[in-house]
């Protein structure tokens, strides 16, 4: 019998796509294949990336050591709950399909989104042996009942809550990306605290390429989703509500950025990107003094704005607006930014005045900000861990010719 290769990432999106998930997965299935272990993906192809204009993306390739399958799909985007669902279950479907070349594999790895993608896993565990890690970014169906995409007691949420009960069943190992969403999938999932292994987010370092900040008029940035999860409202009311000036920054994508054009139309204080990367995102990032991440009021340990880590990493004050312990935590002991409740205008108002009118504290925050990534949140830290994680699972890698 042929020899089993180590280990199989299926995920919807990985490199070159945009989304940030696409460069997490990139990032820990390279540094996988460069601890040894024989590494391939089964993904999307990266529709996003081949419309703006980047050129073909070949559906076979081995990259930085890392076999890549991409799996077209209906790509609908997520305007609304029809085009998420059709987008997602596109994707499941094309990778059910894909089901019988998993039996070749020591572990299979997969995310939490789409929420159904680990149904294919538990599928390959129990037909032919495969040991299986899932990495939470997202809980569901906790997140859909909470933003109202789905009913607590629709066929979608128990769809959901089925898979998991597969998932909690072939389970081997469980990484989650804060300590708030470990003690969650403990306390509400029953999964054992030994199964999980709680590993942040990261950024690749790319201070010494572009950093700074405006050297002109104070601008607060807004950067990543502007969808289901975020809350955008308690950002506008307070750029609608108070002339402080104060230029504000908002780049990227989501179901709430046409409300957010909408607002701002007509103010000359607002500038709205659409998506930014490379080096578009970090120069746009380094001109602003400070920046802005936001989750719903009751989101905090069910996800984590991932666009935290670019902040950190460039060295930028933060204000956060949300109820997650482990960014309000990080905040407090590395006097990094503001912590400001969901609602509070003029708390916000207060935080964006604070840091425009001294200097003084803006680069003392500025200083924490960058100590905190250093300390907790680049991608060889993480990685690294993440490798050890796969190694607590199935040992050394075999093949030391991958190295």
């Amino acid at each position: 019998m042929k020899e089993k290769r180590d280990v199989l990432f299926l995920c919807q999106f990985y490199s070159p796509e945009f989304a940030a998930v696409a460069g997490l997965a990139t990032d820990t299935a390279e540094a996988l294949a460069a601890a040894g272990y024989s590494v391939d993906v089964i993904c999307g192809y990266p529709k996003s990336y081949n419309s703006a204009g980047e050129g073909a993306v070949p559906m076979r390739e081995v990259r930085n050591g890392v076999g890549i399958r991409r799996l077209r799909y209906i790509a609908a985007g997520k305007k609304n709950v029809i085009r998420r669902l059709v987008n997602s279950y596109s994707f499941y479907f094309a990778s059910l399909v894909r089901l019988f070349s998993m039996r070749k594999y020591k572990l299979i790895v997969t995310y939490s989104n789409p929420p159904m993608l680990p149904h294919v896993m538990t599928l390959a565990s129990k037909l032919f042996g495969c040991k299986t890690a899932f990495i939470a970014h997202d809980v569901y169906p906790e997140i859909a009942i909470h933003t109202g995409m789905c009913m607590e007691h629709g066929l979608m949420a128990g769809r959901m809550r089925s898979i998991n009960r597969m998932l909690a069943k072939r389970l081997t190992g469980l990484v989650s990306i804060s300590s708030e969403m470990t003690d969650f999938f403990v306390e509400k999932r029953g999964i054992d605290r030994e199964r999980i292994t709680t590993i942040p987010n990261w950024h690749r370092d790319t201070f010494e390429e572009a950093h700074g900040g405006s050297g002109g008029k104070f601008t607060c940035g807004y950067f990543g989703n502007m969808g289901i999860c975020q809350d955008m409202e308690t950002i506008l009311s307070c750029i609608e509500k108070y002339d402080d000036g104060i230029d504000y920054v908002f780049a990227g994508q989501g179901t709430k950025k046409e409300d957010v054009e909408k607002r701002v139309a007509g103010l000359s204080n607002v500038t709205v990107h659409g998506f930014l990367t490379g080096q578009a995102f970090s120069d746009t990032l380094a001109a602003c003094d400070c920046c802005v991440v936001s989750l719903e009021k009751g989101l905090g340990g069910l996800c984590a704005p991932s666009k935290t880590y670019s902040y950190l990493m460039m060295g930028k004050p933060i204000i956060a607006v949300m109820d997650e312990k482990d960014i309000i935590a990080d905040i407090e002991r590395y006097r990094c930014g503001f912590a400001v409740e969901n609602g509070d205008t003029e708390g916000l108002r207060k935080a964006l005045e604070t840091l425009r009118d001294d200097p003084e504290l803006r680069a003392e925050m500025a200083a924490g900000a960058r100590k905190c990534f250093l300390e907790n949140y680049t991608r060889e830290k993480c990685c690294g861990e993440l490798v050890d994680f796969v190694r607590g699972i199935i040992g050394d890698p075999e093949n030391e010719t991958n190295r």
